[in-house]
């Protein structure tokens, strides 16, 4: 049995040899894993009516003509439940499939991919190894000459193992296609193998021929898989000969041969070959296309595209995000059979040279580990995106560089990590710092968006949004991190509620208690929507302008529970995927192209429609928003794109349960050339089965910026400080930016507090009034006919005494009239031994000034911890003169301030009736407020105008 697999080296493309039924597999050839361990006999060899004895079910067209275990492996117990079968009746494949999967007892079941050869090599040349000095090979050399001897597996067509080039370099190989020990080829025609073989590892220093970039601290595993009597061009047992290289000590297996088809079965062998540890190269191939090749794209997989001897893509390479790294692919001298040596083209060629490279650095830092070696390889890449513009993104990491390699390994630095302080979602006003390693001698190049920064340092803080990157070098060492993105929370935490206080100098909070915040509590189960804000992507024939949409989720718990997906898009009758912005050409668009996934923060993907659904259309649909939902009617096979909620193609099920934070990719696709897909929005619903919970409340001495004062419900300001402040409370949820800050105002206020009362003649003549006033337990209320009432409250059978409507007044009084009357009344003093400043003592003090004048009181206690402290000043003062007011007017004021000039900064609370009267101006200053519910007014004029 032959496997035409495809060799990855230009200008010769051959069609499906002997294909009858598809051009894509090997015609009536079948992959079908079994759930359980067969139980036939532990060789590739297979016994139907032991091992498959479900298939006699099968009606007798569907007869078999061969079949085996083809990846039998003693110790891999996943791969021997793979058999390769082969109809009698190749054409009745697609019918064979359906009614396999039928079967319970078979886990998948698969066609098996055709690779076909696509390339011969050009005429031999020995001008020079330009591509060992592009990758700094010879330099790299000096920088270190390795230690041991790292092997890398050949499978190919055959190699010469006694080519006087290669020969000191190779070890025992086989070949599993003939089913001998004798991997040489039989004819000059097998000549790929033996060329990919000198890439790899052809003896250094040996005075004839070439160099490899491994300088003879690669060991060649040569590995035929081709037969003798096969085309030369076909790789028959390539994935054998993955397995075969895998357990027999292979460290490195390079692979230049393909197919556009993906194989599960074929994944499974390269799982297998990594989880032994082992690194896998494989070419990206030589159709000039976007389209994925295999095993290249294949997870565990390094992917190698090639390019020419000015770093520009080579014409003939491969591309697409799918591209792990780039390598010199054209003219690459090397060795062929027999005993000559040739140029030959092709990311065939670029691959062994990578695969060299790995195994001469793994040699030299034997204890890398595999992340280890790739991300080195990787991020000491040299950037090609200026030969490359149209590429930008679509060849991996970059060319390799050798030199930069060993020179970093050497000094320790094998990978440059950025760290930050804090989260990358920033909210607004804030900034997060970046910080990379640190070390001597070390110098640092900051990117934004792939900008220059102008910034030498290992940190960097940053309040902008973007993508940031650094280059760390000392020496000939430099290495790319890998860029982090900084992104704009948009969630905004629910504001606490806050309620504001008035306490006495030098009161103990923590008793009478301080400031208190209530906050609503925060929402982590959603539906929260995230929304992509980037710009319109196009997609045509698999390639794309630019990145995928995506959005970051943040700000919920628990674990997902239903989501909806939202795209807005529309298919152009166009000329490419940069048309988008171009008015509809009004023919055929095409639908049918169209295709999309959803990737979760877990790497889960789920179609969500798939390419062929849609009918192609007379004319566009226009821009559509297509929402894909659990519980909507699917989308018609065959019918036209229209706005709606649909069912999407497979089940959102595999992605509930799990953990909904992080990047969720849209994978649009459009399959073919000519006619864009425009992808102008994109939206994803989530929601989970988080609990509510408080938030964080802390309590700042500003709005904006300021010093944080306290976390919690309640805040415990000092009271040893006289006067009204104004504090902040902040509610914030995890993962949300927090809320707008409250203000809470905190009025500490004189011991003993003063209020002043104007009392009427009559009253001040009163005899029981005069009598209460003897009493030093006073206090007043407001009875509920709005009169203000003085009483005893020491006293429980004390009379009130009506003092009239006038509410407290606030100081200054302004003197309007000589013949006014004043009741001060001093509270607050524990001990009610008062003194006021005139040398009167008591509680009340009652004057009737006729000039200005000021009046506080004394409280007789012990006040330590706090300084001794006098009442409130009250200012009686002249309408002529100049009148400051500072001094907050306390809610149900009705009270008229008179001067010449008026300057206030003071708060009006609510509600109250102020009048600022002045003869000749009223400034209202920083700090001048008035509440709602209040009247207010400023007049000129003096008293009585």
């Amino acid at each position: 049995m032959r496997i035409q697999l495809l060799i990855f080296a230009t200008l010769i493309t051959f069609s499906s040899i002997g294909q009858k039924v598809n051009k894509d597999f090997i015609d009536g050839e079948i992959y079908l894993k079994v759930k359980q361990k067969p139980l036939g006999s532990l060789s590739s060899a297979v016994n139907l009516s032991n091992e498959l004895l479900f298939l006699q079910k099968f009606s007798e067209e569907f007869v078999l003509q061969q079949a085996n275990k083809p990846f039998f492996t003693t110790n891999a117990e996943n791969l021997q439940k793979v058999y390769r079968l082969k109809l009698r009746n190749p054409e009745k494949i697609d019918e064979t499939l359906k009614l396999l999967k039928q079967f319970s007892e078979v886990e998948f079941v698969e066609k098996v991919p055709l690779k076909q050869i696509i390339g011969t090599p050009n005429d031999p040349s020995t001008s020079s190894q330009w591509f060992l000095s592009k990758v700094k090979a010879f330099e790299a050399w000096d920088v270190n000459p390795g230690g041991r001897s790292v092997v890398v597996a050949v499978v190919d067509n055959a190699i010469q193992t006694n080519h006087p080039d290669l020969q000191a370099n190779m070890l025992t190989g086989i070949d599993l296609a003939d089913e001998d020990n004798n991997p040489n080829p039989p004819s000059a025609l097998f000549a790929h193998g033996t060329h990919v073989a000198g890439i790899v590892g052809a003896v250094s220093n040996n005075g004839i021929g070439v160099a490899s970039g491994g300088n003879n601290r690669v060991k060649i595993l040569p590995i035929k898989a081709t037969g003798d009597g096969s085309d030369y061009r076909n790789i028959d047992k390539g994935y054998e000969g993955v397995l075969w290289a895998a357990n027999n000590g292979a460290n490195i297996i390079s692979l230049s041969w393909g197919s556009t088809e993906y194989s599960q079965a074929e994944q499974e062998v390269i799982d297998y070959a990594h989880n032994k540890g082992i690194v896998i190269v494989a070419a990206a191939g030589n159709e000039e296309t976007f389209r994925t090749s295999y095993p290249a794209a294949h997870k565990h997989v390094i992917s190698v595209a090639s390019l020419d001897n000015d770093d520009k893509k080579s014409s003939f390479s491969n591309y697409g995000n799918w591209i792990d790294i780039s390598a010199p692919g054209r003219g690459i001298l090397s060795t062929v059979p027999f005993n000559l040596y040739g140029s030959f083209n092709g990311t065939s060629m670029s691959t062994p040279l990578v695969s060299s490279v790995l195994g001469y650095i793994w040699s030299c830092f034997p204890s890398l580990t595999i992340p280890q070696l790739e991300n080195l390889l990787f991020k000491t890449a040299d950037n090609i995106d200026a030969a490359d513009p149209a590429y930008k993104g679509l060849l991996g990491a970059g060319r390799v560089n050798l030199l930069k390699a060993i020179s970093c390994a050497n000094i320790g630095l094998t990978a440059v990590n950025i760290n930050t302080n804090g989260s990358t979602n920033i909210c607004e006003g804030q900034s997060v710092t970046l910080s990379a390693n640190v070390g001597a001698g070390y110098t640092y190049r900051w990117f934004k968006d792939g900008v220059p920064i102008n910034v030498n340092t290992a940190s960097y803080t940053t309040n902008a949004v973007g993508n940031y990157q650094v280059i760390v070098s000392n020496g000939t060492c430099s290495i790319a991190a890998e860029p982090i993105k900084i992104e704009r929370n948009t969630i905004v935490s629910n504001a606490p509620s806050v309620s504001n206080k008035e306490v006495a100098y030098c009161a103990d909070l923590s008793q009478t208690g301080g400031l208190q915040a209530t906050a609503v509590n925060c929402n982590y189960s959603g539906p929260s929507t995230f929304i992509y804000n980037g710009p319109m992507v196009g997609y045509d024939g698999f390639d794309k302008t630019g990145d995928n949409p995506t959005v970051n989720a943040i700000g919920l718990k628990g674990t997902l529970t239903s989501l909806k997906v939202s795209v807005t898009w529309q298919k152009k009758d166009q000329a490419s995927k940069d048309a988008c912005n171009l008015q509809d050409g009004g023919r055929n668009p095409y639908n049918d192209e169209v295709s999309f996934k959803i990737q979760s923060p877990t790497g889960k993907i789920v179609t969500l429609i798939a390419s062929g659904t849609y009918a192609g259309g007379t004319a566009s649909s226009g821009i559509v928003t297509t929402v894909f939902e659990m519980g909507a009617s699917p989308i018609a096979q065959g019918s036209l794109p229209v706005s709606g909620t649909f069912a999407p193609a497979e089940s959102f099920a595999t992605l509930l349960n799990e953990n909904p934070l992080g990047t969720w990719t849209l994978l649009p696709e459009d399959d073919n050339t000519v006619d864009p897909l425009c992808v102008k929005g994109f939206a994803i619903t989530l929601a989970t089965n988080g609990t509510a919970q408080p938030p964080t409340i802390t309590w700042w001495s500003a709005n904006t910026g300021g010093t944080l004062l306290a976390t919690g419900n309640e805040y415990l300001p000092s009271t040893t400080s006289v006067g009204e402040q104004t504090f902040f409370a902040q509610a914030t949820c995890d993962g949300q930016c927090p809320s707008p800050r409250v203000a809470a105002k905190f009025n500490v206020i004189t011991v003993p507090q003063v209020r002043v009362f104007a009392i009427s003649n009559s009253l001040a003549a009163d005899s029981r009034f005069k009598e209460m006033l003897k009493k030093q337990t006073l206090s007043y209320s407001k009875n509920a006919q709005n009169q203000y009432q003085l009483y005893d409250k020491a006293d429980a059978s004390t009379e009130y005494i009506t003092m009239g409507e006038n509410p407290p007044m606030s100081s200054p009084v302004t003197l309007c009239s000589a013949s006014e009357s004043y009741l001060l009344l001093a509270e607050g003093c524990p001990t009610n031994v008062i003194t006021w400043n005139n040398g009167a003592n008591g509680q009340s003090l009652m004057v009737a000034p006729n000039n200005p004048i000021g009046y506080n009181a004394y409280c007789h206690k012990e006040w330590a911890p706090c300084a001794p402290i006098s009442s409130n000043n009250i200012l009686f003062v002249s309408p002529a003169d100049a009148v400051v007011i500072n001094q907050k007017v306390y809610p149900n004021s009705v009270q008229t301030f008179t001067g010449n000039s008026i300057m206030a900064s003071n708060s009006i609370e609510s509600p109250s009736n102020i009048v600022y009267r002045a003869n000749t101006s009223v400034m209202l200053n920083a700090g001048f407020s008035v509440g709602g519910n209040s009247v207010f007014m400023a007049r000129i004029g003096g008293c009585g105008n």
